[in-house]
C-alpha cells in the first residue's frame, strides 16, 4: 500500500492558533507553532508517564487503624527517608480561629449625628414659627372690617373654620415631621404636636428639646456612644470593641461593658431619668408640654455607633493569615511509628503529611523530568527522520494527530496498568505481566501507517515504545516488545486492502509479539514456565484482536475529523459503482470517459514517483464531476452542436469555470474526503480558460477604443495544487485534452506534446506549492507517454468492404477514436 503525501493546509486547531497569535506561515511562525505543539505533547505525555516512575512505601493508615497495633515490614518500624516539615492542619486551623476571635469588632463612630439632629430641630421649630406668623398675617389681611368687629365680640367658630384649621394643622405636622425625621409620616403623637403647637413652638421648647437630645450623647462623665442593640454588642463584642471615628480618623479600644457604650433603649432610660429631675426640663411649663418635648427628643435619638462588618472581616482575615502553619519537624532516619506501636492521631497526621509532601515533591520533579524526556525524545527522533527521509515532512495537522495519538495511547496504557493492578490483586494466580502485555501497543503505529506515511509510522513507533517502557517502571523488555510489535504492524498494514487484510496484519503482529515475549522472558532467565506461556498468549490475543478492532474503530473517526482518506476509503471511492460516478456516466458520458483515462494516466505516474496511486486515481475520477450539471457545454459531451457558438467568450468562460463550484457542492453532497474534494479546484490551479480567452482577444482585434479584456474573468480562482496527486491530475487533464484532438498521435508527437504541456504548466508556476521535483516531472512525462501509447496505439486501416457491408469505414487513428476536425479541436480546448 503506497502512502499518501503530506496533506494540504487545512483548518486545524494549530492553524487557527497560529493565526490568532499572528505567527502566520513564515519560517518563524512555523517554528513557533512546532515549539508550541512539542511543548503541549511533552507536557501531556510527561504528565501521563510520571505516576509510573515511582512507588512510595509510606504506610497508608486511616481512622480505622486508631488504637490498633502497627505492623511494620521491619522490626525497627517505619523511619523517615528524608527530612519532612509536616503541616498540622487541624492545629493550624484552630490557631487561625483563635486569631480571628481575638480581633475585636470594628464599630464606626459618627460624631456628626448630634450636629445633624441639632440642625434638624432648629430648622423644624423655626419653620413652624414662620408658618404660624404667616397664618396670622394672612388672617389679618383677608378679614374685613366687620369681621374684625365680630372678633372683638367673641363668637363660636364655624364648622368651615374648624375644618380649615384642622387641615392647616395636619399640613404643619407633616412638614414638621419631614424636617425632623426626613419623612412626613413617622407616628409622632398628635397630642405632642398639639402641645408644641399650642405653645407656638417657642424658643424654650426648642432649647429644651436640644438639651434633652444632647443628654443622650453626652453624660456627666463624657461622650456617650449609642449602639443599635445591646444584644448585638453582647454577640459581636463580648471581649470589647474597637471604636473608629469616621470624622476625626481616631481609633480607640473599649471593653464590651464600657459605661459610655449604651444602646438606644438604655439611652431612652437615661432621658427619662434626666427629665424626672426637677428643674431639668421646662420647670414652669405644663406637664403636657414637658411630655411632648421628652417624647420628641426620644424619637430623634438614633445610633451614632454602627458595626463595620467589612472592616471587621478584613481585620480578622488578616489576623488569621498572619498565623503561621503549625509544623511537625521530622528528621531523616527518625522513627515515625514502631512495629507494634498503637496508632494515634499524631501518627495519622505525620503519615498523611509525608504522603502529601512526597507526592508534591515527586510529582513536580517527575513532571519536569517526564516533560523534558518526552521533548528530547521527540525532537531527536524528528530531526533524525527529517534528515534521513526526504518524504518525512509532517504538516501541522499531522503533528496534531500524532500528538493526540501519543498522549491518548499513553493515557490508555496508564489506565490499563491501574486496572491490571486492581484485577491482579483479586486473581493472584495470573502474573501481572500477562495483563500488561495484553495491551494493544501496536495499534498506534498501525493506525499512523494506515492513514499517513511509513516514515511517520517509524517515528511514532520509536517514540511510543520508549515512553511505554519508561511508564512500566523503566522496563526495557516492555519497550522492546512495543517497538517490535509496532514495526511489524506498520509493515503488514501496507498490504491490507480491506478489513480482512487488517485482521491478517493483526494476526502477524500477534504472532510476532508472542515470539518476542518468549525470547524476552528467556533472556531474563524465567524459562518456559507457566507465567511465560500465559503472558505470551495474552500478548498474542491482545495484538491479534484488539489492535485491528482499535484501528477499524478509530480510522473513520480520524478520517471525518481530520479529513484524511485511508486506502480502504480510497478503494471505495475508486469503485465505478459509486453513486457520483454512476450519475456522471448518465449525465456526461464523455466526461466520465475522460476521467477514466485521467485515472489511468495518474495512477501509473503516481506509482512511478512514489505518490499514492489510489489517491491519484480517486482524485482523477472525481475532478470533473461538476460537469454533470451542464454536460452539453463541455466538448467531450457535445454531439455536433456547440452551445458556445451563441455565447460571448466571457459568458462561456463563466459557464466553464462554474463546474468547479458545482463539483465542490457535489463533493459535499457525496461526502468525499477532503483531499479528493481539494483536487477539484486545484487541478485547474490559477490557469486561464485558454480557448475562450484567445477567442476574446481575437474578437477585440481591430476594435479601436474597446476596453481591455479583464483576464480575471477567464482565470480559475485556484488554489494551485497543494499535493502531488492534485498536480498529477492537472498535468494529465491538460495532456489528455491536447492529445485527444491530435490527428496522428505517433510516439514522437505524443512525447513532444506531453513535454510541452509539462513545461507550460511548470513555467506558469502552477507547481510551486506542491512537492514535485524536476526528476519527478521527467518520470511523469515518461509514464504519461507509456500510458498514452497504450491508449492511442495505431491499427491497420481496414480495406474497403471489410466491414459495414462493403462501405468504407471512417479513418481510425487512435484506439478507435475518430480524428477531430478544427471544430472538435476548439471544442476540446474550450472544455479544458
Amino acid at each position: 500500500m503506497a502512502e499518501p503525501e503530506p496533506q494540504p493546509p487545512g483548518p486545524s486547531p494549530l492553524d487557527a492558533l497560529a493565526d490568532r497569535l499572528g505567527l502566520g506561515n513564515g519560517v518563524w511562525g512555523r517554528r513557533a507553532v512546532q515549539v508550541v505543539l512539542l511543548l503541549a505533547v511533552a507536557v501531556g505525555a510527561g504528565f501521563v508517564i510520571s505516576p509510573g516512575l515511582y512507588s512510595q512505601q509510606i504506610p497508608a493508615l486511616t481512622e480505622e487503624h486508631l488504637g490498633k497495633p502497627f505492623r511494620a515490614s521491619s522490626p525497627a518500624g517505619f523511619k523517615a527517608a528524608r527530612d519532612y516539615e509536616i503541616v498540622h492542619g487541624a492545629m493550624t486551623q484552630q490557631r487561625r480561629q483563635d486569631a480571628r476571635g481575638a480581633v475585636r469588632p470594628v464599630y464606626d463612630l459618627n460624631p456628626a449625628v448630634v450636629g445633624s439632629l441639632r440642625t434638624s430641630v432648629k430648622a423644624a421649630f423655626r419653620a413652624m414659627r414662620e408658618r404660624l406668623d404667616e397664618q396670622a398675617e394672612a388672617r389679618a389681611t383677608q378679614e374685613p372690617e366687620e369681621g374684625q368687629a365680630r372678633r372683638r365680640k367673641p363668637t363660636a367658630p364655624t364648622p368651615e373654620e374648624v375644618e380649615r384649621e384642622r387641615r392647616v394643622r395636619e399640613a404643619m405636622q407633616a412638614e414638621f415631621q419631614e424636617l425632623l425625621f426626613g419623612q412626613r409620616d413617622t407616628g409622632l403623637e398628635a397630642e405632642d404636636f398639639q402641645a408644641l403647637y399650642a405653645n407656638r413652638f417657642s424658643q424654650d421648647a426648642e432649647q429644651a428639646t436640644l438639651v434633652v437630645l444632647e443628654r443622650a450623647y453626652r453624660s456627666d462623665r463624657g461622650p456617650v456612644y449609642v449602639a443599635g442593640s445591646r444584644d448585638e454588642l453582647v454577640r459581636e463584642a463580648p471581649q470589647g470593641l474597637t471604636v473608629r471615628d469616621v470624622v476625626n480618623k481616631g481609633e480607640e479600644t473599649l471593653p464590651g461593658t464600657a459605661p459610655q457604650v449604651v444602646d438606644v433603649r438604655e439611652a431612652y432610660q437615661e432621658l427619662d431619668r434626666f427629665a424626672s429631675v426637677p428643674g431639668n426640663l421646662l420647670p414652669d411649663a405644663p406637664g403636657v408640654q414637658r411630655r411632648a418635648v421628652l417624647r420628641l427628643a426620644k424619637r430623634l435619638v438614633r445610633p451614632n455607633l454602627t458595626i463595620n462588618i467589612a472592616e471587621t472581616d478584613a481585620r480578622r482575615t488578616q489576623a488569621a493569615q498572619a498565623v503561621k502553619d503549625a509544623v511537625i519537624s521530622i528528621k531523616k532516619g527518625q522513627r515515625v511509628i514502631g512495629d507494634g506501636e498503637l496508632v494515634n492521631e499524631t501518627h495519622l497526621v505525620m503519615l498523611r503529611g509525608m504522603r502529601a509532601e512526597t507526592d508534591r515533591l515527586d510529582l513536580l520533579q517527575l513532571q519536569i523530568g517526564g516533560t523534558g524526556l518526552v521533548a528530547l525524545l521527540i525532537a531527536a527522533s524528528y530531526l533524525f527522520c527529517r534528515a534521513a527521509f526526504r518524504r518525512f515532512r509532517p504538516t501541522r495537522k499531522d503533528g496534531l494527530l500524532l500528538g493526540m495519538l501519543l498522549v491518548g495511547l499513553l493515557g490508555l496504557l496508564q489506565l490499563w496498568v491501574s486496572i491490571a493492578d486492581a484485577v491482579q490483586d483479586r486473581y493472584t494466580a495470573l502474573p501481572i505481566e500477562a495483563f500488561y502485555y495484553a495491551f494493544p501497543v501496536a495499534a498506534g503505529a498501525m493506525l499512523v501507517r494506515f492513514i499517513l506515511t511509513q516514515e511517520l509510522a517509524l517515528f511514532f513507533a520509536l517514540v511510543f515504545a520508549c515512553l511505554a517502557g519508561v511508564m512500566l517502571s523503566n522496563s526495557l523488555a516492555f519497550g522492546i516488545f512495543t517497538l517490535l510489535g509496532s514495526l511489524v504492524a506498520a509493515d503488514r498494514i501496507v498490504k491490507a486492502k480491506d478489513r480482512v487484510g487488517i485482521f491478517r496484519a493483526g494476526l502477524l503482529t500477534g504472532t510476532t509479539n508472542l515470539v518476542a515475549v518468549v525470547f524476552l522472558f528467556l533472556v531474563e532467565g524465567k524459562g518456559l514456565a507457566g507465567d511465560t506461556l500465559i503472558t505470551a498468549l495474552c500478548a498474542f490475543v491482545g495484538s491479534t484482536l484488539a489492535v485491528p478492532v482499535m484501528v477499524m474503530a478509530l480510522t473513520p473517526l480520524i478520517e471525518s475529523t481530520f479529513g484524511y482518506a485511508s486506502d480502504i476509503k480510497l478503494l471505495e471511492l475508486a469503485n465505478l459503482n459509486h453513486p457520483a460516478l454512476k450519475e456522471l456516466i448518465v449525465q456526461a458520458p464523455g466526461t466520465y470517459h475522460h476521467s477514466i483515462i485521467i485515472g489511468s494516466l495518474v495512477e501509473n505516474a503516481a506509482e512511478t514517483i512514489g505518490a499514492n496511486p489510489l489517491l491519484a486515481r480517486s482524485c482523477a475520477y472525481y475532478h470533473d464531476i461538476g460537469k454533470g450539471r451542464n454536460p452539453l457545454y463541455f466538448g467531450e459531451n457535445q454531439k455536433g452542436e456547440n452551445r458556445h457558438d451563441a455565447l460571448a467568450p466571457a459568458m462561456s468562460a463563466v459557464i466553464i469555470k462554474r463546474h468547479v463550484t458545482e463539483g465542490l457542492e457535489m463533493a459535499r453532497q457525496y461526502r468525499l474526503p477532503k483531499l479528493v474534494a481539494d483536487a477539484i479546484p486545484q487541478h485547474h490551479g490559477t490557469r486561464t480558460v485558454g480557448y475562450f480567452y484567445h477567442k476574446a482577444l481575437k474578437e477585440q482585434e481591430g476594435k479601436e477604443g474597446a476596453p481591455p479584456i479583464d483576464e480575471s474573468i477567464y482565470r480559475y480562482p485556484g488554489p494551485k495544487p497543494q499535493f502531488r496527486e492534485a498536480a498529477l491530475v492537472m498535468i494529465a487533464d491538460a495532456v489528455e485534452a491536447s492529445t485527444r484532438s491530435m490527428s496522428d498521435p505517433t510516439t514522437p508527437k505524443l512525447q513532444a506534446q506531453v513535454q510541452k504541456i509539462i513545461n507550460l504548466i511548470f513555467s506558469e508556476g502552477q507547481l510551486d506549492e506542491c512537492d514535485l521535483t524536476l526528476k519527478d516531472l521527467n518520470l511523469i512525462a515518461q509514464s504519461f507517454l507509456h500510458t498514452l501509447e497504450g491508449i492511442y496505439h495505431t491499427r491497420p486501416a481496414y480495406p474497403a468492404g471489410a466491414v459495414g457491408g462493403g462501405k468504407a469505414p471512417p479513418l481510425v487513428v487512435a484506439g478507435g477514436m475518430k480524428a477531430s476536425d478544427g471544430k472538435d479541436k476548439a471544442r476540446s480546448a474550450g472544455a479544458s
